[in-house]
């Protein structure tokens, strides 16, 4: 028998991908000095000063943006879907000194809500939201022969998402050579692909890819994650993670605002 949680976390994140925002593959042959994610993890820990109170969340990332000095997105389609309005004041927040990241934290927590790094920049969403954003990521590889711990570490620094080698593979991971060419998939495929080819699995533990023998892997498997799955895009919030004004679904609907029922007639 399915556990309830589990299938709901199914439900939700299938439902949450639908919203990702498409952007060009990221390479991994860029220098660490450039990667967009270093810079975000710093600016995670820039010390912030702000007292304001009855701020809706997008007043709230506009000053985190001026005071962390950093690239942050709110996640508006998966917030609104939540059934949470952007625009009604419901952010208040008196934090000194604290670390940019700790200060959304504390901020957005009492919403659920926390913040994530992607080759995008700092993105605010839910759990479920995170991990869409950072595993459904879409990247692009070009292994010869290249070292398959080193091509995994570069997905990895590349896209903010989390994966991690098993040690008890490591040192035969790190020997290992990976000829593999891959243009515009999501990241988690990227991941699974490059694994198989080497001769190993991978296991999805939330926003977690475990890169591990293929024994070691059946045994995680039956409390492990499935991998995020793909749907088709979802009409009512087109906007998507940056907050674009998107459409109006149908006749009659008010953009932002989750509809209660589309019309028969558009069945």
């Amino acid at each position: 028998m399915i556990h309830a949680r589990t299938l709901m976390t199914a439900i939700v994140a299938g439902m949450l991908s639908a919203f990702t925002a498409s952007a060009a593959p990221i390479p991994v042959t860029k220098g660490e000095g450039d990667s967009p994610i270093l810079k975000a993890r710093a600016a995670l820990n820039n010390r912030v000063t702000i007292k304001a109170e009855n701020k809706t969340l997008t007043e709230a990332v506009e000053l985190f943006k001026e005071f962390g000095k950093a690239e942050i997105l709110l996640d508006t389609g998966t917030i609104q879907m939540m059934g949470m309005d952007i625009n009604t004041p419901a952010v208040t927040m008196d934090v000194k000194d604290m670390p940019l990241k700790d200060a959304i934290l504390k901020a957005f927590a009492p919403l659920n809500l926390r913040c994530g790094v992607t080759a995008n920049g700092i993105v605010i969403s839910t759990d479920e939201g995170i991990t869409i954003r950072q595993l459904r990521q879409r990247v692009s590889m070009d292994a010869d022969g290249k070292i398959f711990t080193d091509a995994i570490k570069g997905l990895m620094n590349e896209s903010g998402a989390n994966i991690v080698i098993d040690p008890r593979i490591a040192k035969k991971a790190s020997d290992e050579k990976l000829t593999l060419k891959l243009d515009d998939v999501p990241l988690e495929t990227a991941v699974r692909l490059a694994a198989e080819v080497a001769g190993y699995s991978v296991v999805r533990m939330s926003n977690v890819l475990f890169v591990t023998s293929e024994a070691r892997a059946e045994k995680l498997r039956p409390d492990a994650d499935k991998p995020v799955p793909p749907t088709p895009g979802n009409p009512f919030f087109p906007g998507g993670i940056d907050g674009g004004d998107g459409v109006v679904p149908f006749p009659g609907a008010v953009p932002g605002l989750m509809p209660q029922a589309v019309p028969a007639e558009l069945k």
